[in-house]
């Protein structure tokens, strides 16, 4: 077993250049396999941090939740470290043992709804998200899936807003699998999309999704623009952490092409 995972990775070296660059750009993956060595057939993309930005939401819920309840309110830091995780463990970190879980996950059940009704506080895809899935989805041997931390009735909403639910094969969330960094969402979704270990990639801008991955024996990909600094990425085990929508998008297209073409 390589690196702890199910499944023998061609090594690179600490430096590794990016093939869809012609070699140019470089990124730091510690003894890890570049994308471009396996097949990709499945595509699981976690939501907050790597698709969406939710800053504004998650800041906002906290806000009205946690004062409806008289706790203090939590750091955003400290509310951004957590993004991954199911919402009750969130919240046992940041309100506590003694907090009624349970009566504050149904308030943010009902605020969150009235909250993403309102263009100040709804998510906002990043950048070229929406192209990105658009492309992947057309090409006929690469599937798509979710992973996230959300419930099934706040993401399927949300896919629908921007026109992404025909995007996915397989949308895992935290009512149907353990929270992450558990491998449950990632395991699910290889079933439902019929797809080997070896032959996925999850995309996540957290530890929480790194570590879920390579529990699933998957390559985790990491990006830089979400909640987890690029360090705390490369100390859960990314393969590596691309920087911009557009440097993701290219490399998993040549990751894409080298397979169809074989050795």
């Amino acid at each position: 077993m390589a690196n702890g995972l199910g499944f023998l990775f061609p090594i690179v070296s600490r430096c590794a250049s990016l093939s869809c660059d012609g070699g140019k750009r470089k990124i730091f993956c510690p003894m890890l396999p570049r994308i471009e060595s396996l097949a990709v057939n499945l595509v699981i993309f976690d939501f907050d941090g790597t698709l969406v930005d939710s800053r504004k939401l998650i800041v906002e819920s906290n806000r009205v939740v946690f004062g409806q309840f008289g706790l203090s309110l939590p750091s955003e830091d400290e509310s951004f470290s957590l993004v991954g995780m199911s919402l009750e463990l969130v919240l046992l970190q940041l309100a506590g043992p003694d907090a009624p879980v349970e009566k504050m996950v149904a308030a943010y059940q009902h605020v969150l709804p009235l909250l993403r009704a309102d263009a100040a506080y709804a998510e906002v895809p990043f950048g070229g998200a929406a192209d990105l899935l658009a492309a992947l989805a057309e090409h006929k041997d690469v599937r798509l899936g979710i992973a996230t931390g959300h419930s099934s009735h706040a993401i399927v909403p949300a896919l629908e807003r921007f026109g992404w639910q025909g995007h996915f094969c397989t949308v895992q969330t935290a009512d149907k699998a353990p929270s992450k960094p558990h491998p449950g969402m990632v395991l699910q979704a290889l079933s439902e999309a019929d797809v080997k270990a070896e032959d996925a990639i999850m995309i996540g801008d957290t530890a929480f999704d790194i570590e879920m991955a390579r529990a699933a024996d998957v390559r985790g990909v990491a990006v830089s623009w979400g909640y987890h600094r690029p360090d705390r990425l490369h100390g859960a085990g990314a393969l590596c952490v691309v920087n911009d929508m557009s440097e993701l998008r290219e490399c998993l297209f040549e990751s894409i092409s080298s397979a169809s073409r074989g050795p």
